[in-house]
């Protein structure tokens, strides 16, 4: 051992990915070096995590210089936005391709989706491991994917490295429902009974996920620790100054964070803040304001609870886009309430109630009553409870909500600041850094640290990443966009789409007349509108009936009717929908000039396919959020 000991930690969410796990595993690398350890960080490359929640390449700044990076390149595929990658099955039948995508997803490791890494994930670290100049002491691996505990007993079995698991959350348990995820004699529990057994340590973020853990599996109950998620206030949340509410002019309410539970709990929300405003002058002037993380793949940032929001828009309710995490104060100080919605019960802590409540500000909670993050908010001064999650429920916190920002005082803003200091995410790490510290180098000089070396980071240069992408600049000007869709446009993506134009490309739309409507020709320079590939051949002039003409006209109508209608039947509608884009020299047109072509909606991808075959360079991209990200429009 040398006399700085090495930490290999496998962090699957880390800076500058736009995750919220990424936060805890940013401080625990922090808090490892500054207690005196070498750190190399194995994580993912920057170009996967653009194509799932985007970058917030503020977080780089905080992480330690001293710290060096490993970025692996590990995709989702069924993410994959790039149209050219598919194969005719996935650009034609999208559903039956991904059913087939997820059989194969625990062929090599008992975990959808993230299973199919498992021999390149296991291989990589090898490596990694062995071309270390410094060999290291310990292994922390850091779930969920659990996936990425896999290296950790392989390298125990090969080289005898010891290791700590970071579970966060839950593997054997479905936390949402709270029954078993699996039982002990799956290959999950098979593998998991010999993970526990070997680790180190095990951590968890509440009581009762480690209290489960610990019935499950006895034998290592000392073993298992709590490490609660914390406060980032290093960021200056607890130091936000609260603006003076103002009545006549309406509150701010907002949600910040990446939006985890479905169009249902989104459509409660929105619902009963209207039914509020409905009751509350002060709340019919007010706002209700999303900012964070929708949607991922070619759903980025439009999903169906961005079609819930833009829905409510005429109720005050509106989706600003991600934050950076050097910005949140900012974000909050804007804002005279916050929203804590989140999903789950008793196991279910969350990262976001941690910051919330270091900002002294009014807190409404919209999740159920049972939930872990209670134990948390237990005591917080301005903490407004929620009898149910349903719209009448929630409206009645609403009002609620808004009679408490007007009520209370400085001395309760600063009691809940004060509430939050016990929560401060180094704080809560620390005990587990030095408990592993005295255990792998007891004799380890501490005299270089002092207070600041322990307090929360402020922005620092980046460490030593051996992966480094450049960022994507924008170049929509003078870009040639060419846009296919077969159903209606909704609102949602009409506001992204306007963005183009509005940073200089030309915009071209290809659709149906039949889910067309007079507002594309103000959304593009140029729209092309299809007929259905079953309709009749179009004459320029009217035709003697029994005439050699009609009669060839008639002959191609069946014919072409007939045929079409089989190829329909066979291979679904957005075949007969390429048809009618093949038959429209326009639209032809506009599809071999395009520099950018992009399919708006699933039925649109297959003729963006087929397109891209004609049209060698432009990129062929599926979603207007990946389509934004290209052109340098994104968030990342």
């Amino acid at each position: 051992m040398s006399d700085q000991p090495h930490l290999l930690y496998l962090a699957w969410g880390f800076p500058p990915a736009a995750k919220s796990c990424v936060y805890r595993k940013l401080a625990t690398a922090n808090a490892f070096v500054r207690s005196g350890w070498k750190v190399t960080v194995v994580t993912l490359t920057e170009s996967a995590w653009r194509r799932e929640q985007g970058l917030d390449s503020s977080l780089s700044d905080l992480v330690d210089p001293r710290i060096e990076i490993h970025r692996l390149p590990l995709y989702r595929e069924d993410f994959e936005t790039d149209i050219r990658t598919y194969s005719e099955l996935r650009a034609h039948q999208p559903g039956r391709w991904l059913k087939q995508h997820r059989r194969g997803d625990t062929e090599q490791f008992p975990e959808v989706v993230f299973g199919r890494w498992h021999d390149q994930l296991v291989e990589s670290v090898r490596e990694i491991h062995d071309a270390m100049d410094t060999p290291p002491d310990l292994l922390l691996t850091s779930a969920s994917p659990y996936t990425f505990f896999a290296p950790a007993l392989d390298l125990h079995k090969r080289n005898g490295l010891p290791y700590v698991i970071d579970y966060r959350d839950a593997w054997a348990i479905d936390i949402l429902r709270d029954v078993p995820a699996f039982g002990p004699d799956s290959r999950a529990g098979v593998f998991e009974q010999e993970l526990v057994d070997h680790a180190t340590e095990a951590w968890f973020v509440n009581r009762p996920i480690r209290d489960a853990y610990a019935g499950l599996y006895p034998e290592a109950a000392d073993r298992m620790h709590i490490a609660r998620n914390g406060s980032d206030i290093a960021i200056g949340t607890n130091r936000i100054e609260h603006k003076v509410p103002d009545p006549e002019a309406g509150l701010t309410f907002g949600f910040l964070g990446t939006v985890t539970f479905d169009a249902h709990r989104m459509r409660a929300l929105c619902e009963g803040w209207r039914l509020a405003r409905e009751d509350n002058e002060v709340l019919r002037r007010s706002r209700l304001v999303f900012r964070g993380h929708l949607g991922s793949g070619s759903a980025l940032g439009i999903n169906a609870q961005a079609a819930v929001i833009n829905e409510y828009a005429e109720h005050g309710v509106s989706f600003g886009g991600p934050v950076a995490k050097a910005d949140t104060a900012a974000v909050y100080e804007s804002w005279d309430a916050l929203i804590l919605c989140l999903v789950g019960g008793k196991y279910v802590t969350s990262g976001k109630v941690f910051d919330y409540i270091s900002t002294g500000l009014p807190i409404m909670s919209a999740h159920e009553w049972d939930h872990a993050a209670t134990e948390i908010l237990d005591g917080y001064p301005l903490w407004v409870r929620n009898d149910g999650v349903d719209a009448e429920d929630l409206a009645e916190a609403y009002v609620a909500t808004a009679e408490r920002v007007l009520s209370a005082t400085e001395e309760d803003r600063t009691a809940s600041k004060r509430h939050a200091d016990q929560f401060e995410r180094y704080a809560q790490l620390q005990p587990a850094v030095d408990r592993l510290t005295e255990q792998f180098a007891p004799g380890l000089d501490h005299a270089e640290l002092d207070a600041a070396d322990l307090a929360p980071l402020e922005a620092s240069p980046k460490g030593k990443d051996f992966h480094v992408e450049s960022p994507v600049v924008q170049h929509a000007r003078g870009e040639q966009v060419t846009m296919v869709f077969t159903v209606p446009i909704p609102k949602v993506v009409r506001s992204q789409i306007q963005r183009v134009r509005d940073n200089g490309g030309r915009l071209h739309l290809i659709g149906p007349q039949s889910v067309a409507d007079d507002g594309l020709a103000e959304l593009a320079d140029t729209v092309t509108l299809l007929s259905r590939p079953t309709n009749a051949v179009a004459v320029d002039r009217p035709l003697r009936k029994y005439s050699p003409r009609w009669a060839k006209v008639v002959a191609q109508n069946t014919v072409q009717r007939q045929f079409i209608r089989r190829q329909v039947g066979k291979h679904g509608l957005p075949h007969g929908w390429w048809i009618s884009i093949r038959r429209n020299p326009e639209a032809m047109r506009h599809l071999r000039e395009a520099t950018v072509l992009t399919a708006l909606d699933q039925g649109a991808v297959y003729a963006v396919w087929n397109a891209a075959r004609t049209n060698a360079h432009a990129p062929a991209i599926n979603g207007i959020g990946p389509t934004l990200d290209e052109l340098g429009l994104g968030r990342g």
